[in-house]
Protein backbone atom coordinates (compact mmCIF):
# COMPACT_ATOMS: atom_id res chain seq x y z
CA UNK A 1 0.00 0.00 0.00
CA UNK A 2 1.23 3.48 -0.89
CA UNK A 3 2.25 5.95 1.89
CA UNK A 4 -0.87 8.52 2.07
CA UNK A 5 -0.43 11.72 3.86
CA UNK A 6 -2.94 13.33 5.79
CA UNK A 7 -2.76 16.78 3.55
CA UNK A 8 -3.53 14.92 0.46
CA UNK A 9 -6.48 13.31 1.72
CA UNK A 10 -7.52 16.70 2.81
CA UNK A 11 -6.99 18.39 -0.36
CA UNK A 12 -8.70 15.97 -2.26
CA UNK A 13 -11.75 16.14 0.10
CA UNK A 14 -11.97 20.23 -0.90
CA UNK A 15 -11.83 19.44 -4.41
CA UNK A 16 -14.41 17.02 -4.68
CA UNK A 17 -16.63 18.83 -2.33
CA UNK A 18 -16.33 21.99 -4.49
CA UNK A 19 -17.55 19.27 -7.84
CA UNK A 20 -14.59 18.52 -9.48
CA UNK A 21 -14.51 14.86 -10.67
CA UNK A 22 -11.68 12.89 -9.27
CA UNK A 23 -9.82 12.95 -12.43
CA UNK A 24 -10.12 16.69 -12.09
CA UNK A 25 -9.51 16.80 -8.55
CA UNK A 26 -5.91 14.68 -8.87
CA UNK A 27 -4.88 17.11 -11.44
CA UNK A 28 -5.07 20.27 -8.80
CA UNK A 29 -3.83 18.13 -6.07
CA UNK A 30 -0.72 17.42 -8.60
CA UNK A 31 -0.05 21.22 -9.05
CA UNK A 32 1.51 20.86 -4.69
CA UNK A 33 4.39 19.64 -5.24
CA UNK A 34 6.10 16.22 -6.25
CA UNK A 35 5.45 14.24 -3.72
CA UNK A 36 1.76 14.99 -4.46
CA UNK A 37 2.28 14.98 -8.14
CA UNK A 38 3.50 11.34 -7.72
CA UNK A 39 0.46 10.44 -5.40
CA UNK A 40 -1.65 11.86 -8.06
CA UNK A 41 -0.37 10.23 -11.02
CA UNK A 42 -0.47 6.57 -8.95
CA UNK A 43 -4.12 6.95 -7.72
CA UNK A 44 -5.34 8.33 -11.67
CA UNK A 45 -4.17 5.01 -13.42
CA UNK A 46 -7.24 3.50 -11.61
CA UNK A 47 -9.55 6.76 -11.94
CA UNK A 48 -11.73 6.93 -15.09
CA UNK A 49 -14.82 8.86 -16.00
CA UNK A 50 -17.21 5.95 -15.22
CA UNK A 51 -15.39 4.51 -12.17
CA UNK A 52 -16.56 6.29 -9.07
CA UNK A 53 -14.36 8.30 -6.41
CA UNK A 54 -14.29 5.39 -3.59
CA UNK A 55 -13.78 2.43 -6.04
CA UNK A 56 -10.52 4.04 -7.43
CA UNK A 57 -9.46 5.04 -4.12
CA UNK A 58 -9.68 1.60 -3.43
CA UNK A 59 -7.75 -0.18 -6.56
CA UNK A 60 -5.12 2.31 -6.18
CA UNK A 61 -4.34 1.05 -2.40
CA UNK A 62 -3.66 4.39 -0.73
CA UNK A 63 -5.91 3.53 1.89
CA UNK A 64 -6.73 0.11 4.33
CA UNK A 65 -9.09 -1.55 4.31
CA UNK A 66 -11.50 -0.02 7.49
CA UNK A 67 -10.91 3.53 5.50
CA UNK A 68 -12.41 1.86 2.59
CA UNK A 69 -15.55 0.91 4.41
CA UNK A 70 -15.88 4.34 5.15
CA UNK A 71 -15.46 5.48 1.53
CA UNK A 72 -17.31 2.65 0.33
CA UNK A 73 -20.32 3.66 2.20
CA UNK A 74 -20.09 6.94 1.60
CA UNK A 75 -21.61 6.46 -1.96
CA UNK A 76 -22.00 9.89 -4.17
CA UNK A 77 -18.47 11.95 -4.21
CA UNK A 78 -19.36 14.67 -2.76
CA UNK A 79 -20.27 12.22 0.48
CA UNK A 80 -16.96 10.73 -0.20
CA UNK A 81 -15.61 14.40 0.40
CA UNK A 82 -16.96 14.18 4.06
CA UNK A 83 -15.75 10.40 4.53
CA UNK A 84 -12.03 11.18 3.18
CA UNK A 85 -11.98 14.06 6.01
CA UNK A 86 -12.82 11.95 8.49
CA UNK A 87 -9.62 9.30 7.85
CA UNK A 88 -7.50 12.30 7.63
CA UNK A 89 -8.65 13.15 11.17
CA UNK A 90 -8.17 9.49 12.24
CA UNK A 91 -4.92 9.28 10.55
CA UNK A 92 -3.02 12.68 12.58
CA UNK A 93 -4.99 11.19 15.84
CA UNK A 94 -3.26 8.07 15.46
CA UNK A 95 -0.09 9.20 14.58
CA UNK A 96 0.12 11.94 17.05
CA UNK A 97 -0.71 9.16 20.13
CA UNK A 98 2.05 7.52 18.93
CA UNK A 99 4.49 10.46 19.15
CA UNK A 100 2.72 11.05 22.64
CA UNK A 101 3.27 7.40 23.89
CA UNK A 102 6.87 7.49 22.19
CA UNK A 103 8.01 10.39 24.26
CA UNK A 104 6.26 8.88 27.40
CA UNK A 105 9.32 6.09 26.98
CA UNK A 106 11.86 8.03 27.09
CA UNK A 107 12.39 8.75 30.52
CA UNK A 108 12.07 5.16 31.74
CA UNK A 109 14.47 3.97 28.29
CA UNK A 110 16.97 6.71 30.22
CA UNK A 111 16.90 5.20 33.71
CA UNK A 112 17.54 1.71 32.05
CA UNK A 113 20.32 2.94 30.29
CA UNK A 114 22.11 4.58 33.31
CA UNK A 115 20.92 1.25 35.23
CA UNK A 116 22.95 -0.67 32.75
CA UNK A 117 26.25 1.96 32.65
CA UNK A 118 26.09 1.75 36.96
CA UNK A 119 25.21 -2.19 37.04
CA UNK A 120 28.88 -3.33 36.24
CA UNK A 121 30.46 -0.64 38.48
CA UNK A 122 31.71 -3.08 41.15
CA UNK A 123 34.35 -4.64 38.08
CA UNK A 124 36.00 -1.62 37.96
CA UNK A 125 37.29 -2.58 41.80
CA UNK A 126 37.90 -6.17 41.34
CA UNK A 127 39.20 -5.98 38.60
CA UNK A 128 36.29 -7.87 36.83
CA UNK A 129 34.95 -6.45 32.91
CA UNK A 130 33.37 -3.22 32.59
CA UNK A 131 32.57 -2.56 28.78
CA UNK A 132 31.53 -5.73 27.95
CA UNK A 133 28.55 -6.20 29.95
CA UNK A 134 27.30 -2.49 29.46
CA UNK A 135 27.83 -2.56 25.38
CA UNK A 136 25.65 -5.84 25.87
CA UNK A 137 23.42 -4.22 28.48
CA UNK A 138 22.82 -0.89 26.31
CA UNK A 139 22.14 -3.34 22.80
CA UNK A 140 20.08 -5.65 24.77
CA UNK A 141 18.26 -1.98 25.40
CA UNK A 142 18.63 -0.69 21.93
CA UNK A 143 16.98 -4.17 20.65
CA UNK A 144 13.99 -3.40 23.06
CA UNK A 145 13.13 -0.49 22.28
CA UNK A 146 13.35 -1.16 18.60
CA UNK A 147 10.90 -3.66 18.87
CA UNK A 148 8.53 -1.46 20.80
CA UNK A 149 8.48 1.50 19.29
CA UNK A 150 8.45 0.23 15.94
CA UNK A 151 7.78 -3.86 15.70
CA UNK A 152 4.15 -3.26 17.50
CA UNK A 153 3.15 -0.69 15.51
CA UNK A 154 4.64 -3.11 12.32
CA UNK A 155 3.22 -6.23 13.24
CA UNK A 156 -0.46 -4.13 13.84
CA UNK A 157 -0.70 -2.83 10.35
CA UNK A 158 -1.65 -6.31 9.14
CA UNK A 159 -5.78 -5.46 9.72
CA UNK A 160 -6.29 -8.99 11.08
CA UNK A 161 -3.69 -9.14 13.52
CA UNK A 162 -4.58 -5.13 14.33
CA UNK A 163 -8.44 -7.01 15.17
CA UNK A 164 -7.32 -9.80 17.29
CA UNK A 165 -5.35 -7.11 18.95
CA UNK A 166 -8.20 -5.01 19.98
CA UNK A 167 -10.49 -8.18 20.38
CA UNK A 168 -8.17 -9.33 23.21
CA UNK A 169 -7.51 -6.12 24.75
CA UNK A 170 -11.85 -5.73 24.44
CA UNK A 171 -11.60 -9.33 27.43
CA UNK A 172 -8.91 -8.27 29.51
CA UNK A 173 -10.43 -6.48 32.89
CA UNK A 174 -8.13 -3.40 33.14
CA UNK A 175 -7.47 -2.99 29.69
CA UNK A 176 -11.28 -3.00 28.88
CA UNK A 177 -11.77 -0.28 29.56
CA UNK A 178 -9.09 1.46 27.29
CA UNK A 179 -10.51 -0.47 24.55
CA UNK A 180 -14.00 0.37 25.25
CA UNK A 181 -13.01 3.86 24.63
CA UNK A 182 -11.12 3.99 21.80
CA UNK A 183 -14.02 1.96 20.39
CA UNK A 184 -15.83 5.22 20.95
CA UNK A 185 -14.00 7.15 19.80
CA UNK A 186 -13.73 5.36 16.24
CA UNK A 187 -17.08 5.35 16.57
CA UNK A 188 -17.80 9.10 17.22
CA UNK A 189 -15.19 9.74 14.61
CA UNK A 190 -16.65 7.12 11.50
CA UNK A 191 -20.60 8.58 12.54
CA UNK A 192 -19.65 12.12 11.57
CA UNK A 193 -19.77 11.96 7.36
CA UNK A 194 -23.48 9.93 7.48
CA UNK A 195 -25.07 12.43 9.46
CA UNK A 196 -28.20 14.20 7.86
CA UNK A 197 -30.85 16.32 9.42
CA UNK A 198 -29.59 15.31 13.30
CA UNK A 199 -29.76 11.13 12.47
CA UNK A 200 -27.35 8.54 11.08
CA UNK A 201 -27.72 6.97 7.58
CA UNK A 202 -27.97 3.58 7.76
CA UNK A 203 -25.06 3.17 5.37
CA UNK A 204 -22.78 4.98 8.43
CA UNK A 205 -24.36 1.93 11.52
CA UNK A 206 -23.13 -0.49 8.77
CA UNK A 207 -20.30 0.92 7.96
CA UNK A 208 -19.53 1.37 11.60
CA UNK A 209 -20.29 -2.05 12.62
CA UNK A 210 -17.86 -3.18 10.33
CA UNK A 211 -14.93 -1.07 11.77
CA UNK A 212 -15.88 -2.25 15.18
CA UNK A 213 -16.88 -6.12 14.41
CA UNK A 214 -14.13 -6.85 17.56
CA UNK A 215 -15.80 -4.75 20.00
CA UNK A 216 -19.29 -5.15 21.61
CA UNK A 217 -20.31 -2.30 19.88
CA UNK A 218 -20.19 -3.48 16.29
CA UNK A 219 -23.26 -6.27 17.34
CA UNK A 220 -25.02 -3.21 18.66
CA UNK A 221 -24.48 -1.26 15.63
CA UNK A 222 -25.66 -3.96 13.37
CA UNK A 223 -29.01 -4.21 15.32
CA UNK A 224 -29.06 -0.33 15.12
CA UNK A 225 -28.73 -0.75 11.77
CA UNK A 226 -31.66 -3.23 11.57
CA UNK A 227 -34.33 -1.37 13.92
CA UNK A 228 -34.03 1.87 11.62
CA UNK A 229 -37.37 3.03 11.01
CA UNK A 230 -38.75 5.04 7.63
CA UNK A 231 -38.08 8.66 7.06
CA UNK A 232 -41.21 9.94 8.55
CA UNK A 233 -40.82 8.55 11.87
CA UNK A 234 -38.70 10.08 14.25
CA UNK A 235 -35.38 8.02 14.94
CA UNK A 236 -34.82 7.97 18.62
CA UNK A 237 -31.15 9.45 19.55
CA UNK A 238 -30.35 9.61 15.87
CA UNK A 239 -31.03 5.97 15.40
CA UNK A 240 -28.10 5.14 18.40
CA UNK A 241 -30.49 4.14 20.87
CA UNK A 242 -29.83 0.28 20.99
CA UNK A 243 -25.71 1.66 21.67
CA UNK A 244 -27.22 3.98 24.75
CA UNK A 245 -26.06 1.16 27.36
CA UNK A 246 -22.58 0.90 25.97
CA UNK A 247 -21.67 4.43 25.54
CA UNK A 248 -20.18 6.56 28.19
CA UNK A 249 -22.85 9.48 29.27
CA UNK A 250 -20.88 12.37 27.81
CA UNK A 251 -21.26 10.56 24.51
CA UNK A 252 -25.26 9.52 25.21
CA UNK A 253 -25.59 13.62 25.88
CA UNK A 254 -23.75 14.89 22.61
CA UNK A 255 -25.72 12.76 20.76
CA UNK A 256 -29.14 13.59 22.31
CA UNK A 257 -27.95 16.99 22.27
CA UNK A 258 -27.17 16.86 19.00
CA UNK A 259 -30.20 15.42 17.81
CA UNK A 260 -32.38 18.03 19.66
CA UNK A 261 -30.11 20.81 18.42
CA UNK A 262 -30.10 19.48 14.69
CA UNK A 263 -25.94 19.47 14.85
CA UNK A 264 -25.39 16.20 15.85
CA UNK A 265 -22.41 15.77 13.34
CA UNK A 266 -20.65 18.89 15.20
CA UNK A 267 -21.41 17.44 18.77
CA UNK A 268 -19.51 14.37 17.56
CA UNK A 269 -16.84 15.47 16.42
CA UNK A 270 -16.13 17.35 19.74
CA UNK A 271 -16.85 14.37 21.42
CA UNK A 272 -14.40 12.58 19.58
CA UNK A 273 -11.96 14.95 19.94
CA UNK A 274 -12.37 14.93 23.30
CA UNK A 275 -11.91 11.15 23.72
CA UNK A 276 -8.87 11.57 21.50
CA UNK A 277 -7.21 13.63 24.43
CA UNK A 278 -8.37 11.11 27.20
CA UNK A 279 -7.34 8.30 25.69
CA UNK A 280 -4.11 9.53 24.87
CA UNK A 281 -3.25 11.02 28.48
CA UNK A 282 -4.63 7.46 29.55
CA UNK A 283 -2.21 5.12 26.98
CA UNK A 284 0.78 7.43 28.12
CA UNK A 285 0.22 7.13 31.65
CA UNK A 286 -0.09 2.79 31.31
CA UNK A 287 2.43 2.84 28.66
CA UNK A 288 5.18 4.52 31.21
CA UNK A 289 4.18 3.04 34.43
CA UNK A 290 4.41 -0.50 33.02
CA UNK A 291 8.09 0.91 31.07
CA UNK A 292 8.77 2.03 34.77
CA UNK A 293 7.82 -0.98 36.87
CA UNK A 294 10.31 -3.08 34.42
CA UNK A 295 12.98 -0.48 35.00
CA UNK A 296 12.53 -0.29 38.80
CA UNK A 297 12.70 -4.40 38.80
CA UNK A 298 15.74 -4.39 37.10
CA UNK A 299 17.34 -2.03 38.98
CA UNK A 300 16.57 -3.77 41.77
CA UNK A 301 17.98 -7.44 40.48
CA UNK A 302 20.61 -5.30 39.52
CA UNK A 303 22.09 -3.73 43.46
CA UNK A 304 20.83 -6.47 44.93
CA UNK A 305 23.18 -8.72 42.12
CA UNK A 306 26.03 -5.79 43.65
CA UNK A 307 25.48 -6.42 46.70
CA UNK A 308 26.10 -10.00 46.60
CA UNK A 309 29.45 -9.37 44.86
CA UNK A 310 30.39 -7.58 47.33
CA UNK A 311 33.21 -5.18 47.43
CA UNK A 312 35.93 -5.21 49.35
CA UNK A 313 34.83 -3.73 53.32
CA UNK A 314 31.57 -4.57 52.62
CA UNK A 315 28.80 -7.32 53.72
CA UNK A 316 27.65 -9.79 51.49
CA UNK A 317 23.99 -10.91 51.34
CA UNK A 318 23.40 -14.28 53.38
CA UNK A 319 24.57 -16.80 50.20
CA UNK A 320 26.31 -13.93 48.03
CA UNK A 321 29.47 -15.59 46.57
CA UNK A 322 32.28 -13.59 47.58
CA UNK A 323 34.51 -13.57 44.46
CA UNK A 324 38.65 -14.67 44.06
CA UNK A 325 39.84 -10.98 43.83
CA UNK A 326 37.84 -9.78 46.86
CA UNK A 327 39.06 -12.64 49.10
CA UNK A 328 42.38 -11.88 48.47
CA UNK A 329 42.45 -8.45 48.91
CA UNK A 330 40.21 -9.20 52.15
CA UNK A 331 43.36 -11.06 53.02
CA UNK A 332 45.53 -8.70 52.75
CA UNK A 333 43.86 -6.20 54.37
CA UNK A 334 44.19 -8.41 57.20
CA UNK A 335 48.05 -9.11 57.11
CA UNK A 336 48.46 -5.37 57.01
CA UNK A 337 46.21 -4.73 59.96
CA UNK A 338 48.47 -7.26 61.85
Amino acid sequence: MMTTDAGLLDALADCLESGSTLVEALEKVAKAGQAAEQWAQHVRRSAQSEVPAARALGESRVLDGEELCLLSAAGTDAAVASALRAVALRRRRSLARRRAIRWGLLGPFALGALTVVVDPLPNLVTGGAYFWPVFRGLFMLLIVSLAVVAGIPALLRDPRAHSRALRLCSSVPGVRRLAALYAEERLTTALVPFVEGGEVRTAGLTAAASLLAWSPLGESLSVAARAVRPPSMPQPMGGLEPLARQLSLATNLAIVGGEASKRLEGRLAQRAEAITLLLTARLRLVVRIAAYALVVLFSVSSLAGMISRGLPGMPTLPGGAISPDQKELEELMKQLGQ
